[in-house]
C-alpha cells in the first residue's frame, strides 16, 4: 500500500472512530437540551403529593445504576447461547453419522431436519440476544424493586407516586437491555435514533411520562428486524448466574452513578440538578470514548495474550504481555486526558455561565473524576479475572457514598466525599498497576484457580 493509501486509511479510521463516538454521546446532547424546556411543563403536575418532575428525575437518576445490574447477565447468556447450539450441534452431528451408517433413511432424515430447528442453528450475537433477552428481562426485573424501596421507607411517598416510578423502572429497564443491541450490532445509528425516539417523545410529550422509554423501546425492537423472531425461542440462563452478573454490575455501575441516587434520597429530592449532571458530562464523555475507542483494543490484546497462552510455552509469552500491558497503559492515560480537557471546559464555561452554582459544580466535576478513575481500574481488573477485587472496591465506594450522605445529605457532601474517593482511587490504581504488571502471571493463577 503508497504512504498515501495508508494515510487515507488512517484518516478514515479516525473520521468512522469520531463519527461512532458522537453518535454515541447524543444522547447527553439530545437530554441536554430538552429537558430544561420541558421542566416548566412538568413542574405544573403532582402524583399525589410528589411532583412529577421529582417522580421523571429519580427514574432518570436511577436508570444508569439499574441498567449496569441489569445488563451485565445479557453478555454471559449470549456466550452460553453459543456453547449452547455448538454442543447441540456436535452431538446431533455425531448422532447423524452413526444413523447413515447403522439407521434408516426415516430416521436420518428426522435428524437432518432438526438441524433446521432453533436448539441446533448458529446464529448471530443479535440472534442471541434476542433469544435470551425476555427470560433476562424478566429475572432481572426485581431490581426495581430494590431501588423504590428507600422511595417508600426513607422518602415516603404516596402510593401513585411509587406505582409510576415502578413503571418508569419497568419500562427503562426494558430500554436500557434494548440498547445493548446496536453494539452487539455494531450499528451506532440505531443507538442514535431509539435515543432521538425518546427524546422526541419527552419534548413533544412530556405530561405523559411513558412515552419516552415507550418509544426507544419500539425504535430498538424494530432494529432486530428478521431476528425479532428469535424472541419467541426464549432460552433461559441458570438464575444463578443471573444473579451474580446483576450483583456484579450494580456494585461496579456504583461506583459511578450511586452518589446520584444516594443524595436524592437523603435530600428528600431537593438537590441542585443542574450543578450535579452539568459536572456528570466530564465524566461521561470520557467514559464512553474508553468503550467506542479503547475497549475494543484491550479486548482483543486480551485475546491475543489468552491465545499466546494456551498454545505456547510460558516463557514465550512475555512479549505479548508487554504488548498486552502496554495497551492497556495508553488506554487509561488517553481516557484520563479526554476527562481532563473535558473538565477544563465545562469547569470554564460553568463560571462564566452559571457562577452561582460553581463551587458545587467543580466539586462534582473532582468527584466525578475520582469515580472514573476508580471505575477504568476496576474494568481493567476484571479484564484480568479478578473479578472479586473490583467488586470489594463497588462495595468500600457505596460504603463510602452512603455514610457521607448520611451525615451531609447535600451537596456539600461531595468535598469530603473527594478526600474518601482519592484514597479509593489510589487503592483501585495499586491493584490495577499489580494485575499488569505481568498479565502473564495474572492470567496464570486465573486459570490454576479455575481448575
Amino acid at each position: 500500500m503508497a504512504p498515501t493509501d495508508a494515510q487515507e486509511d488512517a484518516t478514515r479510521k479516525k473520521l468512522r472512530l469520531l463519527y461512532n463516538f458522537l453518535l454515541y454521546v447524543s444522547p447527553v446532547a439530545l437530554l441536554m437540551v430538552v429537558f430544561p424546556v420541558v421542566t416548566p411543563e412538568l413542574g405544573k403536575y403532582r402524583l399525589g403529593d410528589v411532583p412529577l418532575v421529582h417522580v421523571i428525575l429519580a427514574a432518570s437518576i436511577t436508570v444508569p445504576w439499574l441498567s449496569q445490574a441489569a445488563c451485565m447477565p445479557i453478555y454471559r447468556a449470549i456466550e452460553l447461547e453459543h456453547k449452547r447450539v455448538a454442543k447441540n450441534r456436535q452431538e446431533l452431528t455425531e448422532r447423524l453419522e452413526t444413523e447413515l451408517k447403522e439407521g434408516t433413511v426415516e430416521k436420518v432424515r428426522q435428524l437432518k431436519a432438526l438441524l433446521k430447528t432453533p436448539a441446533y442453528q448458529r446464529v448471530s450475537d443479535v440472534a442471541a440476544f434476542a433469544r435470551n433477552w425476555p427470560y433476562i428481562y424478566l429475572t432481572t426485573l426485581p431490581l426495581i424493586i430494590l431501588f423504590a424501596l428507600p422511595l417508600i421507607f426513607i422518602m415516603h411517598w404516596s402510593a401513585s407516586a411509587v406505582v409510576s416510578y415502578l413503571i418508569l423502572g419497568v419500562l427503562n429497564l426494558a430500554f436500557a437491555q434494548l440498547l445493548v443491541l446496536p453494539s452487539l450490532a455494531k450499528n451506532q445509528v440505531d443507538w442514535f435514533f431509539a435515543w432521538l425516539g425518546y427524546a422526541a417523545a419527552l419534548l413533544f410529550f412530556p405530561i405523559f411520562w411513558f412515552l419516552p422509554p415507550t418509544a426507544g423501546i419500539i425504535v430498538l425492537l424494530l432494529c432486530l428486524r428478521k431476528n425479532i423472531r428469535q424472541l419467541k425461542v426464549f432460552s433461559r440462563t441458570p438464575i444463578i448466574h443471573v444473579a451474580q452478573d446483576a450483583l456484579r454490575g450494580f456494585l461496579t455501575g456504583s461506583v459511578l452513578w450511586a452518589d446520584k441516587y444516594v443524595l436524592f434520597v437523603a435530600a428528600h429530592g431537593q438537590i441542585n440538578v443542574v450543578a450535579i449532571y452539568i459536572s456528570l458530562i466530564p465524566c461521561v464523555l470520557a467514559y464512553n470514548y474508553f468503550f467506542v475507542a479503547e475497549a475494543d483494543r484491550v479486548n482483543l490484546v486480551i485475546k491475543k495474550l489468552w491465545s499466546t497462552f494456551e498454545e505456547k510455552p510460558f516463557a514465550q509469552v512475555t512479549n505479548t504481555a508487554k504488548e498486552a500491558t502496554h495497551v492497556s497503559n495508553y488506554a487509561m492515560v488517553r481516557s484520563l486526558t479526554v476527562a481532563i480537557f473535558a473538565s477544563v471546559i465545562t469547569g470554564l464555561i460553568m463560571l462564566v455561565a452559571i457562577p452561582h452554582v460553581f463551587p458545587i459544580g467543580f466539586a462534582g466535576i473532582i468527584a466525578a473524576r475520582l469515580f472514573l478513575v476508580v471505575t477504568l481500574c476496576n474494568y481493567q481488573i476484571e479484564f484480568m479475572g479478578l473479578y472479586r477485587i473490583s467488586q470489594l472496591i463497588g462495595v468500600a465506594h457505596l460504603v463510602l457514598v452512603c455514610i457521607i450522605f448520611a451525615i451531609m445529605p447535600n451537596e456539600g457532601g461531595y468535598f469530603p466525599l473527594i478526600l474518601g474517593e482519592a484514597i479509593l482511587a489510589i487503592i483501585a490504581y495499586t491493584f490495577y498497576r499489580r494485575a499488569w504488571a505481568s498479565p502473564e502471571h495474572s492470567l496464570f493463577w486465573r486459570r490454576a484457580l479455575a481448575w
